[in-house]
């Protein structure tokens, strides 16, 4: 690796860092930064190769533990955010080989009946893993701060009681259902918001990489790439299901479920996208349905299922068998 590659991948974890640490003034607008804290690792990884990635995605949270001190920081930034992004950078410009196809296999004189072809890992498997990572990520975070739903609500009473509001029972007794409500929602929320964050940081990596003519992988076609294996949805069912158990088995459940959720409705917009293209209309369709989304939160469900069905229709298998 040239030292060059090396400084630009110190120089991305040192921008990550930066980003990250932007935290600790509790500002919204460092909220907006620190969800930015992929991208320069994603640029790297894609732009420079997977190892200038992974040596950003590991110097930046080392950077984080050096200046603050605060192991469960640098711990967070690491699993949550850089690492995740490295992996998945790097499967990006990953090649492997497909199966022999029928021309191939069945050719006039069966010359190249072994010969497969050469191409770039799909975007389908990529999303697997970065939702994967997502879902894991949240689990160790959560360990690692010690997250307890019943301390959490006891904690949000105490915090409105001592701001010396009167309330009768019956407020009283609504203000709870809401705070459980919220309490409720924690592990569901935060994952999804977590792989839509990884989502997001990798595709403009990959823009800026590709613009400024560093990233060797060609442009997807994402609404017709966008997909998950078909073994997602067997794992999409389990967790689903274990989110009616109790304690910690039904919270790993449903970050899981938050996470796959998420991945899957994002499947079910790229068919959106798909369905509408030449459409007159398109512009206003994808309008009204972003905007929907953001305001009326119930319609991402819709694309939960569409994406579900279309995973289910067309989605390959994680591990397909060999031919022959």
């Amino acid at each position: 690796m040239k030292p060059s590659t090396i400084l630009i991948a110190i120089g991305a974890a040192v921008t990550s860092a930066l980003l990250f640490a932007g935290l600790a003034t509790q500002s919204a607008l460092a909220v907006g930064f620190a969800l930015a804290t992929p991208v320069p690792i994603a640029i790297v990884g894609l732009g420079w190769g997977s190892a200038a990635g992974f040596i950003a995605a590991l110097a930046a949270p080392i950077l984080i533990f050096v200046f603050t001190g605060n192991t469960p920081t640098a711990l967070t930034l690491a699993v949550a955010m850089t690492i995740p992004t490295a992996v998945c950078a790097a499967l990006a410009l990953r090649r492997f080989e497909t199966a022999p196809s029928i021309e191939a296999q069945h050719g006039p004189h069966d010359i190249q009946s072994t010969a497969t072809a050469t191409g770039w890992m799909p975007i389908a498997r990529i999303l697997f893993v970065l939702t994967t990572f997502a879902a894991i990520a949240c689990v160790l975070i959560g360990w690692l701060l010690g997250y307890d739903p019943d301390a959490v609500r006891t904690a949000m009473m105490d915090a409105f009681g001592e701001s010396g509001t009167e309330l009768d029972p019956a407020a009283e007794v609504q203000l709870e259902n809401l705070v459980s409500v919220i309490v409720d929602l924690v592990p569901l929320i935060q994952p999804s918001i977590l792989t839509l964050t990884l989502v997001v940081c990798l595709h403009f990596g990959s823009t800026v990489a590709r613009r400024s003519g560093r990233l060797e992988r060609p442009k997807d076609d994402l609404p017709e790439a966008t997909s998950m294996p078909q073994d997602a949805l067997l794992l999409f069912a389990v967790t689903l299901a274990g989110t009616f158990l109790t304690g910690g088995a039904g919270l790993v459940a449903t970050v899981f479920t938050g996470a796959f959720g998420t991945a899957f409705a994002l499947v079910g917009l790229a068919r959106l996208h798909r369905r509408t293209r030449g459409r007159p209309a398109r512009s206003l369709i994808l309008f009204v349905v972003y905007t929907s989304i953001l305001f009326l939160t119930f319609p991402i469900f819709v694309f939960l299922v569409i994406g579900i069905v279309d995973v289910w229709r067309h989605g390959e298998r994680l591990l397909p068998k060999r031919p022959g």
